[in-house]
Order: structure tokens, then sequence, then C-alpha cells
């Protein structure tokens, strides 16, 4: 890693401290991510696995990480990055048995009628995946920490189905992994981190975890894609609820901010590391309740609809951090005051002053 580090610092792959959403402090090499996956590719490389190392998969992972390289150095157009990333997600979803899918998870008897609404939904949803988890970079540990989680919980679940290789190259990736969450997350031994992910480490590990979601759901009767959404529902709720609140506001889904499920709780006074901390917790827990219905055979609609509980409690979390729930209940109180003090006004005009005294007096209660 202190190799890497020189390196990054020697051709200028750094990130640099801003006033508006990087708050670190000094330039931090943008390494972690290269280091991870050229790693990995060395020692799988060394092995026999071949579930999840085929060579579209490979060829898939260079351009996710050779593109998140250059965009790390030149900042490259979001457009730009998300059409090749389109791209190679057709490239790996059109090499996987997709049609299973329907029969092994979805219990669609008629699963060749439903190839292209399958293809589509691996597409997008590793597309998705790529993206989430790197919106989910923002603060130390969090995206590493997270995937760290994610892959503990697909091992477990890859042993339930009785896939071996898939075992092996996901171990791998989780050495690699946690050897660079020594220098990236916080603890009583380093103050702040001294290595970031960077973008191509980060959109690579959501692409990797994608992969092996779809190949164990894809391969194993016993394993529902539902159930294992819940690996992954924090990168992805929290992603889902950015786009609906850029929308709302009018602005571009992939447009920069601080609404991230973090910054919110930075901004209440929650620490980085006890931030990082409570998000792995959660991620963890949600990879219990999945892994817990893959192995007591839960059916998957059951497990779908598990789901609206957290996505209940992390819309109601989004809604009081920014004050939303709040603005809801005043703008709904006015009016209702503006209603009373109307529908008095025209019973009796002769108390007119009275009448808006009281919607004043309803406003400045609530």
């Amino acid at each position: 890693m202190e190799v890497a580090r020189r390196l990054s610092i020697a051709f200028g792959v750094v990130d640099r401290p801003d006033a508006f959403r990087k708050r670190h402090r000094g330039a931090v090499p943008l390494c972690g991510g290269a280091a991870i996956f050229a790693t990995f590719t060395i020692a799988a490389q060394l092995s026999a696995t071949s579930t999840l190392l085929s060579p579209y998969f490979w060829l898939g992972l260079a351009v996710i990480v050779g593109i998140g390289v250059v965009d790390d150095l030149l900042s490259l157009p979001a457009t730009g990055r998300l059409a090749a990333q389109v791209l190679v997600s057709i490239l790996i979803t059109g090499n996987l048995p997709t049609g299973s899918l329907a029969v092994s998870v979805l219990n669609v008897p008629d699963a060749p009628a439903l190839a292209p609404v399958l293809f589509l939904i691996c597409t997008v949803f590793i597309t998705g995946l790529i993206n989430a988890w790197n919106m989910l970079d923002g603060i130390d540990g969090l995206a590493g920490g997270t995937a760290a989680v994610s892959l503990v919980w697909l091992i477990a679940i890859a042993t339930f189905a009785g896939m071996p290789d898939l075992i092996q190259s996901l171990e791998t990736l989780l050495v690699c992994l946690c050897a660079f969450l020594v220098f990236n997350m916080r603890s009583p031994w380093r103050v702040r981190a001294s290595v970031f992910l960077g973008d191509a480490g980060s959109t690579a590990l959501g692409m990797v975890i994608a992969c092996a979601i779809l190949l164990i759901a894809t391969s194993s009767p016993l394993v529902s894609f539902p159930a294992l959404l819940w690996v992954v529902f924090v990168p992805v709720m929290d992603t889902l609820s950015l786009i609906v609140r850029r929308i709302l506001a009018k602005r571009s889904p992939m447009s920069a901010d601080r609404w991230h499920l973090h910054h919110l709780m930075l901004d209440h006074g929650v620490t980085t590391s006890s931030a990082t901390h409570i998000l792995m917790y959660i991620s963890a827990l949600c990879g219990g309740v999945g892994y817990a219905g893959i192995r007591l055979r839960v059916p998957a609609d059951i497990m779908a609809a598990g789901l609206l509980l957290p996505i209940s409690l992390h819309t109601l979390f989004v809604l009081v951090s920014t004050g939303c729930l709040t603005r809801t209940r005043l703008a709904k109180s006015v009016t209702k005051a503006r209603n009373l003090a109307t529908e008095q006004d025209i019973l009796s005009i002769r108390e007119p002053v009275a009448v808006l005294k009281g919607g004043r007096d309803v406003e400045r209660e609530a």
C-alpha cells in the first residue's frame, strides 16, 4: 500500500479538500481501489477459481477500474461514465443465466417470455450497485467497511448454496479489502484515513458484489433474489432516496450534494467514526435478516415485503433530519388556520379581528 501511495502522489491522483463536500485535511492518495483490485487480480489468477472469474467478468472489471482511475485523475463527465457502466453491465448480464432467475426466484412458469425483462433487471441492478457504492464513499471507512460486511454475508450465503469457487473468490477480495481498511478506517491507532478508495475502488466493489448476488440468485434454487437485496440494503436505499429527493428538488440525479445518509448523521453531531460504525451495524443487521430468511426458506414475496420496514424507517429518518416533516406539519397547520378563519369570517362578519387573531395564534403554536 505504501508503494501505491507514493505512485498516486507522484502522478497527482489525490483527493483535495473543498468547502462543500470534501472536508478532509490535505491531499489524500486515491490509490486504495487500484491496489485492492490489482492484488485481487494477481491472487485470483494464481488460484483455480472459475465461477466468478470468467473472461467477461475480468474485462468488465478492467474497464470499471480503468475508468475510475481516469476519473480520479481528470474528473470525467458523469454521462460518459454512466454509459460505459451500462455497457459493462450489459456485457456481464449477457453471460449470466438470467432465465433461471424467474424459475428459481420469482417462480414464474413462463420464463422465456420474461427473458427481456429479466435481462433489463439484471443490467439495471449491476449499473445501480456500481453507482450506489460510489455514492456511499463519503466518509472514512464507510464504503469499504460496508462492502466488507456484505462480502461476509455473501460468503455465508454462498456456503449455504454450495458454491465453493465463488466463496474462494469473495474471501480473496475480503482479505484485500481488510488490508486496505487498516489505512482507511479510523481507529485508536489511526486518527483519519491516509488512503482513499477512489472511484476505481468504490465502483469496482459495487460491480463485484452485484455480480456475486446475481450469480447466487441465478445458480441456486435455495436463494431468493429479494433475500439477497437485504445484504446491500444500505447503499441501495441511500441511492434511491437521493435520486428521489434530487428529482423533487428539480436537480440532476447525478449532481453532488451533502444529502447522503452519512452527511445527515454528521450534520446532527455524529462523529465520522460513529457514523461509519452505525451504518456498518445496520448493514450487518439487514444482511443477517436476509441470511436468516434464506436459511428458513422464507418465500421471496415475504422477503420483498419485509423490505418495507427498513425503507419506512429510512424515510422517516430523512424526513426528520432534513426538517421536511416539521415543515409539512407547519404548512398543514397554517392552511387549516386560514381555512378556519375564512369559514368564521363568512359566518360572522362582525368579528374579523378576532378571527384573524385566532388564525395567527394557531400558526404560532404550530
